[in-house]
């Protein structure tokens, strides 16, 4: 079943269901608004597209050209220095005003288990070239929801996209208590600015999560980190009677667990959004790879398309 609504200023909101799975996107931002099981709600979000729009926690929005930090807002590229936005302390996060989740996308696709949603970005903000964007949203019967990528640019440039979700599976309160296991050996170490500065075992450290722990049984469940995923590896999430299973063509996921969340608005029944009330499992490549020429990366060259996917399953434990 297809459902869409007409929302002020323009923007709509889409919900498809098929059989005990929906989940809702809004053409402002692609933003990812609900994922539900059996009526039940995975996914921290407004009721408002305005809340979307002011709350400064990108929630669930599809962020680009350039998903995570850039130290110093800065990079160079085939010898020219490109100067981006300073929105974090002295660095670039989640693309600054240039990010795909700031504007308002198109609906070009529509059938009963699928969204496609559509984006012309103007070059503007420090990154290079005119973007062509096409987020599509699939949902399997079997609670599936798949995200598929896509960019064209008219210039060379950076690119890492990915959505910024916050799950909390059990529809509300503290996420601390959900259980956490990640298929990867290897995290990225950061400064404290966030930047990361070298990749690093996890073993030994609070970043070993391939054997399952609860999110708050160390850093008092304080991460925002990434984590360098192993071959054909995910993340699995459990908490009450819900699991939620993570596949990427990416090769890193940055783990997010809320800890500076906060905002104006309200989520969904009225509850309050504050500090560890979802996490965030953010399928990229690795954070600052136009400084790191070591680091996992991908430039995006005129005439080609760049493409990933990320799912996200949702199922009954």
């Amino acid at each position: 079943m297809v459902e869409t609504k007409n929302l002020s200023e323009g923007r709509r909101k889409i919900t498809i269901s098929v059989g005990a799975y929906s989940f809702s996107v809004l053409t402002q931002g692609a933003v990812l608004n609900k994922f539900t099981l059996d009526g039940k709600n995975a996914i921290l979000g407004f009721d408002d597209y305005k809340a979307y729009v002011n709350a400064p926690s990108y929630m669930g929005e599809v962020v680009g050209p350039f998903a995570n930090r850039i130290k110093a807002a800065s990079f160079s590229m085939d010898g020219n220095e490109y100067l981006l936005d300073k929105n974090d302390g002295n660095n670039n996060l989640h693309s600054g005003s240039r990010n795909y989740g700031d504007e308002l996308f198109e609906i070009a696709g529509l059938s009963s288990d699928s969204v496609t949603l559509a984006l012309i970005s103007k070059e503007r903000a420090g990154f290079p070239g005119n973007h062509e964007v096409m987020v599509t949203y699939l949902l399997s019967e079997d609670g599936v929801l798949s995200i598929d990528y896509q960019v064209r640019s008219d210039k060379r440039c950076p690119v890492s996209v990915t959505n910024h979700a916050y799950f909390n599976l059990l529809g509300g309160g503290d996420i601390r208590s959900h259980v956490i296991r990640i298929d990867a050996d290897e995290y990225l170490s950061v400064d404290d600015e966030l930047i990361p500065r070298s990749k690093d075992k996890v073993e030994g450290t609070d970043f070993d999560f391939r054997v399952a722990h609860s999110i708050g049984e160390r850093r008092n469940g304080a991460y925002d980190h990434c984590f360098c995923l192993s071959l054909d590896g995910g993340v699995s999430v459990e908490a009450g009677d819900r699991r939620l299973t993570m596949r990427t063509t990416m090769p890193a996921v940055q783990l997010y667990t809320g800890e500076f969340l906060s905002s104006d608005y309200e989520a969904y029944d009225g509850l309050p959004v504050g500090p560890f009330m979802g996490f965030c499992l953010e399928s990229e490549y690795y954070p600052d790879f136009v400084n790191h020429p070591d680091y996992k990366g991908c430039y995006l060259e005129p005439g080609l398309t760049w493409r990933s996917n990320t799912s996200y399953k949702l199922e009954r434990i």
